[in-house]
């Protein structure tokens, strides 16, 4: 029926939401130490792309190309290695 469907929907969301969630925390202890982040890192967003009932997703903002300083940075390749580095680890972990 339309009900339990729907239950299984909002159940399947949720337990993507928290692996989502679960996995951003991951990935902001590994590139923490690594690169500046702002003080609170872990947002929530309602973006479509991130919606997937069944598919963990995060986004991984490295900062703002009209930023200098965040445009030093991203042009850099030793801080483009050591965010890599960072975002591999966790997706290890």
């Amino acid at each position: 029926t339309k009900a339990v469907h729907d239950i299984l929907f909002d159940l399947t969301q949720r337990a993507t939401r928290n692996k989502s969630s679960a996995f951003a925390e991951i990935l902001i202890s590994k590139v923490g130490g690594h690169a500046p982040l702002l003080p609170r890192a872990h947002r929530d967003a309602g973006y479509v792309v991130l919606l997937a009932p069944d598919v963990p997703s995060v986004l991984f903002e490295m900062g703002v190309i009209t930023n200098r300083e965040d445009e030093a940075l991203l042009t850099s390749q030793s801080h483009q290695a050591k965010v890599a580095a960072g975002g591999a680890g966790a997706i290890e972990e």
